[in-house]
């Protein structure tokens, strides 16, 4: 069996969890000698970290482009990109030969390459909300519709929508697809309000928990006596503040996490390092340990000392190993708090989306959530106090609560079976 999965960021180690949690899932429900072939942004570097995956570059970005025509560059592209369809369109009504004299060699190969596979499945994530372009994702879903193939969505955070454009392009593609998995009821109550038919849809469980070790949750190592806290510190650049403006919500956000990182070095003796999944890829967009090095400058120098910044890249199993070695984590980026979570380590999470706040609200522990717009120094710093005081209770409710995401992930694997056999 061919899957293919897109839309995959792999040079983002949360993505990458989610990934290799999905092709965990897929393998247990349709054998293990599925064979994947997997669409990235950065297939070319994705290749150097992961090299036993097949990697192939998002069709997308194999486009024509018109950047260099200012005004008329998205009027163009529009055109361009029809122009594939219409070619995708030939090849399932018999005229591949009009097809191939359309297409450029690559843009050929990966229609070939789409059209041969059994199911086509959308990797989980949180790209389909309006504070990024969604052309990218709609070209690809109507790419693998046109080319009539099975197409799911793999555990999805997704919407509001109210672009008009998006919401009629949307709503069609997601009634024609087989099956729609969304990590939290806000996405159905957002796929509800663009009139789609959520029959096809169901709430399940991000992909990356999948990943979790049952055993390291329910019986975690012991804290040696008088040993001083081990603390990571997910941080991340943010710049969609809805209610306030982004320069004033990143200060207080930092501060916030500077007095933080002050108040557990100096009340505890703790040992604190900022730790991301975005970090150690040049060819990355963005590396979270460079806010962690903004972060650590701003303590005192007496404080330093026991703060350090990791800068090092680390596969997803690689970082839910490290992640065990620490008393807990404040964690910003979501992936960052889900392997921490499988790894047994409690956490106390800073939402930016309302994913964060769906996924610990359904964990029983949403009282400990910090909104990023609202986050203030003193009260966060009061807070981590609380947690601390509180992780022995914390652990207890994590022993099932992600043990219960765990099982529920692997359970979308017999949705997805269901789903397509229908």
């Amino acid at each position: 069996m061919k899957i293919l999965i897109t839309n995959v960021v792999m040079l983002n180690t949360g993505d990458a969890a989610i990934l290799m949690g999905l092709m965990d899932i897929l393998k247990k429900a349709f054998g293990s000698d599925v064979e994947f072939v997997i669409y990235d942004s950065k297939p070319e570097v994705a290749r150097k970290y992961y090299p036993e995956l097949t990697f192939r570059r998002w069709v997308y970005l194999d486009r024509r482009k018109f950047r260099q025509l200012g005004g008329w560059s998205d009027r163009l592209q529009q055109i361009n990109q029809n122009y594939v369809l219409f070619a995708a369109w030939c090849w399932t009504h018999g005229l591949k030969q009009i097809t191939r004299a359309l297409l450029s060699p690559n843009e050929l190969k990966a229609l070939i390459e789409y059209a041969s596979a059994d199911l086509i499945v959308s990797t989980g994530g949180t790209y389909l909300v309006e504070n990024y372009s969604l052309e990218k994702r709609i070209f690809d879903f109507q790419f693998s519709l046109m080319l009539k193939k099975p197409l799911m969505l793999f555990t999805q955070s997704l919407g509001p929508f109210t672009n008009p454009v998006y919401k009629t392009k949307l709503q069609k593609i997601f009634n024609d697809a087989a099956l729609i998995l969304l990590r939290d009821r806000a996405s159905l109550k957002h796929l509800e309000e663009i009139n789609v038919n959520t029959q096809n849809s169901h709430v399940s469980s991000d992909a990356a928990f999948a990943l979790a070790q049952p055993e390291a949750i329910q019986h975690p190592q012991p804290v040696p006596k008088n040993s001083h806290l081990k603390v990571a510190i997910s941080s991340r650049e943010w710049s969609h503040f809805k209610h306030i403006d982004s320069k004033f919500g990143m200060h207080k956000y930092l501060e916030s996490l500077s007095a933080v990182t002050q108040y557990l070095v100096e009340k505890h003796g703790a040992e604190v390092t900022f730790l991301s999944t975005c970090q150690g890829i040049p060819e990355y967009w963005t590396d979270d340990s460079k806010v962690g090095e903004d972060i650590a400058a701003m303590v005192p120098d007496s404080v330093r000392q026991n703060v350090q910044v990791d800068h090092q890249f680390r596969l997803p199993e690689a970082l839910l190993e490290q992640l065990k070695t620490y008393d807990f984590v404040i964690a910003t980026r979501m992936h960052m708090a889900i392997l921490a979570l499988a790894a047994g380590t409690p956490v106390l999470p800073i939402a930016y989306e309302f994913k964060t706040r769906e996924l610990f609200d359904r964990l029983q522990l949403g009282k400990w959530v910090h909104d990023i717009e609202l986050i203030e120094p003193k009260e966060f710093t009061q807070s981590v106090e609380a947690f601390i005081q509180a992780i022995p209770q914390i652990r207890q409710t994590l022993a099932v609560g992600v043990v219960k995401e765990q099982q529920q992930a692997l359970e979308a694997g017999a949705i997805a079976k269901q789903a397509l056999e229908q």
